[in-house]
């Protein structure tokens, strides 16, 4: 027998197992060596948008992730706000025991600025609070939180601040390997601008104070699963209405120059728009001192209108929800003819479109 062999695979064998244990992290061997932490990290992403990449640095103002257990109870909150989320390497460490998460993000709730927040959720409590109690409600300015006890009209007048909403589940593990786990919850943007560019055909300028603009949703507040619930009807109404040049001219009878008239430019925001009520949200411009309609319209249905465009433009197929989800501006431009909609055609999103065959 060579024992000199066998003196060489042992201390080969021992040198290997030393290695072994001093990178080892398990407690039972040199517990301070090295970081034999386990890391939970959870990132955000919002590329739920029409250039498909992630805006969440440069539009996303504050984040409120809540943490239930596997029972739907609540267990703890991260809430950031500030600087350091237009930072792309933003995250939140979570320091739970290993198990089961559902994890909900109301992100925007928090923003800078004078004006008041535009969203709402309850304070949960820890092993009280469920997660079906977590919905989210737009603040409206006659009733405060959003509310109807009283049978009144709710109007939202204000410019919404952006409020986006996420949610995941996760399993945590803890098993002393000393690694990193990464975890990313997508986020869908609940609130839209939309503007809406009156004009008259015979060159006329347009007074704003001589119309009213207002689009009525029942999207007051969004459940857990971001899904509208409750039957109150809000009215949106413009935070801005004013004249503005709108491309129209014509000639000067006094000295043949060519000037542009004025048309109105209204911009409302809204909450989140839904496919399945295409048919029962509208878009309404009126007369403000006979009360007159000049247009009623579906604005869902006006605005997928375009999402062929989009598909065509960008390459993407979608869904009518992903469309209204993804596009979170909307243009519409109603052509006057003697204070008169000319509903044979109208703007949206600078595409021309045709209504002559088109039933609403």
């Amino acid at each position: 027998m060579n024992f000199y062999k066998i003196g060489k695979y042992f201390y080969i064998g021992l040198l290997s197992f030393i290695i072994a244990a001093l990178s080892s992290c398990d407690d039972h061997f040199f517990e301070n060596e090295g970081d034999c932490e386990v890391h939970h990290i959870v990132r955000f992403v919002y590329d739920m948008n029409l250039k498909w990449a992630n805006a969440f640095p440069s539009e996303v103002n504050s984040v409120n992730l809540y943490v239930f257990d596997n029972n739907d109870r609540f267990v703890k909150s991260y809430i950031y706000n500030g600087e350091e989320l237009s930072d792309p390497k933003f995250s939140i460490e979570l320091d739970l025991q290993a198990g089961t998460y559902k994890m909900l993000a109301w992100c925007g709730l928090d923003n800078p600025g004078a004006a008041e927040e535009s969203f709402s959720v309850p304070v949960p409590i820890a092993g009280v609070t469920t997660l079906s109690e977590m919905t989210c409600a737009l603040n409206t300015q006659t009733k405060g939180v959003y509310g109807n006890e009283s049978g009144d009209k709710v109007y939202s007048t204000e410019r919404l601040y952006f409020l986006y909403w996420g949610y995941m589940e996760a399993t945590l593990v803890d098993n002393h390997d000393g690694q990193t786990y990464d975890y990313v919850i997508y986020l869908t943007k609940d609130t839209n601008h939309v503007r809406i560019i009156l004009q008259e055909i015979n060159g006329e300028d347009l007074n704003p104070e001589d119309y009213e603009f207002t689009i009525e949703s029942v999207n007051g507040i969004m459940s857990w699963t971001n899904q509208p619930i409750g039957d109150t009807k809000i009215t949106y109404q413009p935070w801005s209405q004013v004249n503005d040049e709108v491309g129209v001219g014509k000639i000067d009878v006094v000295d043949g120059t060519l000037r542009y008239v004025k048309g109105v430019l209204a911009d409302l925001s809204v909450a989140r728009l839904m496919a399945n009520q295409a048919t029962s949200v509208f878009l309404t411009i009126s007369n403000s001192e006979t009360k007159d309609i000049i247009a009623r319209v579906p604005l869902i249905q006006y605005a997928l209108l375009s999402k062929s465009y989009y598909e065509l433009a960008y390459g993407h197929k979608m869904t009518s929800q992903e469309f209204l989800d993804r596009e979170d501006e909307y243009v519409l431009t109603f052509f006057l003819v003697n204070g008169r909609w000319m509903d044979a055609y109208i703007d949206i999103q600078q595409w021309r479109v045709v209504l002559h065959d088109y039933d609403v």
